[in-house]
């Protein structure tokens, strides 16, 4: 079940299964599954939820699960990995829309209860089963322009989906609108990390109106790591993006990245994931198949 290699950005899988067959290959990507007739459990990281026609389950890379299917089950699988999540936030920057979009990054890695209920208000909830609906019919028919169809409304169900996770966050980080929310840090952090002016701690001090030893025990106490480990953390996860799913050189990418040079950014890269840049594009692109 869901064995298909992900090549691109995202991807739609349609299925019905009576009985449970576990993924053959890794799943290093996330997974919206969408029960559209059928019953059964749904096991995620040793925590059983039942489900049933209409129930909507979040998944991420590191996710542990599998099915016990009681009754043949219609599956609608929504599968996408962090470039697409990447370029929704890139095209939401760029046309000043909704704020909810950029903080998906945060939400989708962080959120510790995703595999339960989502969402918390009726009205999103209804909305999302429309746009759930929507995008398996046009993946079903293949109309005239489905493809864009299926991307706008994958768009706006990330955005509704965060919407809630993020209303059901602990109280600090989902405080947004006060001035020491966590969230507040992360998302500055990823929308500035491409201009490394806007990432000194004085800067950064001053934007959040704290001295800068506070700001950075703060940070940690809330985050577990520093505020520097977590940007070179979040930065070596955009170059293992594209390295996985752009045929950008590990030079424009430290450039693009604000690494010193090459060199460094492959001593760093090697430092942490225990392989070089060029290595593990070539480990990423010997799981896609010819």
């Amino acid at each position: 079940m869901f064995n298909k290699l992900l090549q691109e950005p995202y991807d739609i899988i349609l299925e019905e299964q009576e009985v449970w067959e576990a993924p053959r290959q890794p799943q290093p990507f996330f997974q919206l599954v969408y029960v559209r007739e059928g019953r059964g459990y749904h096991y995620v990281n040793d925590n059983r939820y039942d489900y049933h026609q209409g129930k909507l389950f979040l998944l991420s890379p590191k996710d542990r699960y599998h099915y016990d299917i009681q009754e043949k089950t219609a599956f609608t699988v929504i599968r996408f990995t962090e470039l697409f999540i990447t370029q929704l936030k890139d095209e939401v920057s760029r046309l000043e829309m909704c704020d909810w979009m950029k903080k998906t990054d945060y939400i989708f890695n962080n959120f510790r209860a995703k595999a339960g209920c989502i969402f918390h208000d009726t009205a999103d909830q209804d909305m999302a089963h429309a746009l759930l609906g929507n995008i398996t019919r046009e993946q079903q028919l293949h109309g005239k322009g489905y493809q864009l169809i299926i991307r706008q409304s994958i768009s706006i169900l990330l955005n509704l989906i965060a919407r809630n996770l993020l209303r059901s966050e602990s109280p600090d980080v989902h405080e947004n609108s006060g001035q020491y929310s966590v969230l507040r840090m992360i998302s500055y952090l990823q929308e500035h990390i491409y201009h490394p002016e806007r990432l000194r701690m004085h800067v950064l001090a001053a934007s959040f109106n704290m001295s800068v030893h506070y700001l950075g025990e703060y940070f940690k106490k809330h985050t577990g790591q520093s505020i520097q480990d977590y940007i070179i953390s979040y930065k070596l996860k955009l170059v293992e993006i594209r390295l996985s799913y752009s045929n950008m050189r590990v030079r424009e990418i430290a450039e693009e990245l604000g690494f010193t040079d090459e060199s460094y950014l492959s001593r760093l890269f090697k430092k942490h994931r225990g392989i070089t840049p060029g290595a593990h594009r070539k480990q990423t692109r010997k799981q896609l198949p010819a």
